[in-house]
């Protein structure tokens, strides 16, 4: 009988490589019923190489098998950071047998490479047990995808977005683990945390997270809170104040935990352009730049993102230009179309005329800073809090534990609710692409986030979630071929209740 096991040779087991080896063993484990081997690249001999169908995964740096094939040019160098090249043909040691090579540019690319891997080679084998002798032609649905030859396939392959995040308050996340493993399944490798305080656990999250390759962002709010009761339109020394009592949270509770920087919104999400008579655009700016003169005065590594809603501001950006070229503005509520409004659950049609004005704003303010300035902006349309039911946690909390329990009684409800954003989705994403390819055309180095909140990701990666961070990774690709291709990522559930 024919030898038809696996062995995976690595490069290093540790850090994102070790995600990678972990998720692709799980993966194998799944469609092979059992073990396969594995084999660190230096230690590896040459007739086990030529005996068994090999899996080689790492860097040029720390796998010389990767190395060796690319100096040969049987593999396509990887184009950038977080990019990889992907191959599966005819072993190079053994015609015979399979081999599938999956080669990062760095830590990253091996992660997202192994992801793909998973998701669109193997993912679209869909197999039942001894169903290939009644149907011997259809072995793409029928049959073991590890146990026959396997197709030839090759991708090379990098995101369009470099920063590519989700927002969400932190009490709704429930399983923070489960949470940051799914995004990793979507090569997602950043999250804004929205709290009224810092977590007790902070850093165990922050740990975990960058175990993924996942940023971790804190946000809280720079006199502002829901209700938008905020003491702005003041004089010089009341701003001075406020600055003050901002510096001190920052110090108190964010400088002495771990984390990759801070987020913060202060009175922008109105639709008025004045509050205590002053113009909101003018008043904003002047307390963002002193308090953040403050902060960087004395953390001046520290990463700054200024969430900034377009509601109050649209009309006024030659303000907004002034904001400390030091701070990141993220923009959010960017126009009245897909996908910066919430139009879930209703049967409100997007016009041609909504998206071309809510296009042409993201152009301007996509152009309004400096071109070596990051830009960022903020989605929604998927899952929100019921703010009817919202109650402020005014004390220190720990957030990302919660009982099995609990998260699946909510899961069957928040269930209800992607079902009609999950809709939404596949019917509007065709603008979502566009938007998304328009800012890529305009800026090159970018941060989109979208707020994924109370949805329970942690328990079921849902449809539009996955589209959205495909989009993200790939925007040049044709909408309808993106939906095609995620609909058999076999990490994405549908919503059905």
């Amino acid at each position: 009988m024919a030898d038809d096991r696996w062995i995976v040779v690595y490069g290093k087991y540790e850090h994102l490589e070790k995600k990678a080896l972990e998720l692709l063993n799980a993966a194998v484990f799944d469609i092979k019923k059992s073990l396969i081997s594995f084999y660190l690249a230096e230690d590896i001999e040459d007739e086990l190489l030529s005996s068994r169908n090999v899996i080689l995964i790492g860097t040029k740096a720390d796998n010389k098998l990767i190395a060796k094939l690319s100096a040969d040019k049987v593999i396509d160098d990887p184009k950038r950071s977080q990019g990889y090249s992907l191959l599966v043909c005819a072993s190079a040691w053994n015609a015979e047998k399979d081999m599938i090579v999956v080669c990062g540019a760095d830590e990253g690319g091996v992660l997202y490479g192994s992801v793909d891997l998973i998701n669109r080679y193997l993912g679209s084998s869909v197999y039942f047990s001894g169903a290939e002798n009644i149907f011997p032609d259809n072995h793409r649905f029928f049959t073991d995808p590890l146990q026959i030859r396997c197709p030839t396939y090759r991708s090379v392959s990098a995101p369009s977005v470099e920063t590519r995040g989700i927002w969400t308050w932190g009490h709704v996340i429930y399983d923070y683990r489960s949470f940051f493993d799914n995004m990793a399944l979507l090569k997602l490798n950043q999250i804004t945390i929205w709290n009224d305080f810092a977590p007790i656990n902070a850093n165990d999250i922050v740990d975990y997270a960058h175990s993924l390759g996942i940023k971790v962002i804190w946000g809280f709010a720079w006199g502002w809170d829901t209700n938008c009761n905020v003491s702005m339109g003041m004089d010089e020394e009341s701003v001075s104040k406020l600055s003050d009592d901002i510096f001190r949270k920052y110090e108190k509770e964010y400088a002495r935990i771990k984390g990759d920087g801070i987020y913060f919104q202060s009175a922008t999400e109105l639709d008025s352009e004045y509050i205590n008579g002053k113009l909101i655009a003018e008043t904003v700016v002047e307390l963002v730049n002193v308090t953040s003169g403050k902060i960087l005065a004395k953390y001046p590594e520290l990463s700054i993102q200024f969430g900034l809603h377009a509601n109050s501001v649209k009309n006024r950006l030659e303000y907004i230009k002034k904001v400390d070229k030091r701070v990141k503005i993220v923009w959010e509520n960017c126009g009245p179309s897909f996908p910066f409004l919430n139009h879930s659950g209703t049967d409100k049609a997007i016009t041609a005329e909504e998206f071309d004005e809510t296009l042409s704003f993201v152009e301007t303010i996509a152009q309004l800073r400096s071109k070596d300035d990051n830009f960022g902006c903020v989605l929604k349309e998927m899952t929100f809090l019921d703010w009817s039911l919202f109650t402020h946690i005014d004390e220190n909390t720990i957030i990302g534990e919660c009982s099995e329990r609990f998260a699946r009684d909510r899961l069957i409800q928040k269930r209800r609710q992607w079902r009609f954003v999950q809709a939404n989705w596949i019917k509007n994403l065709k603008y979502m692409q566009k938007t998304i390819s328009r800012i890529v055309e305009l800026r090159k180095d970018n941060n989109i986030q979208a707020v994924v909140e109370d949805g329970l990701f942690e328990k079921e990666i849902s449809l539009p979630a996955a589209l959205y961070a495909e989009t993200l990774w790939n925007c040049s690709k044709d909408s309808d071929e993106t939906l095609k291709e995620v609909l058999l990522f076999p990490c994405v559930k549908i919503a059905n209740v």
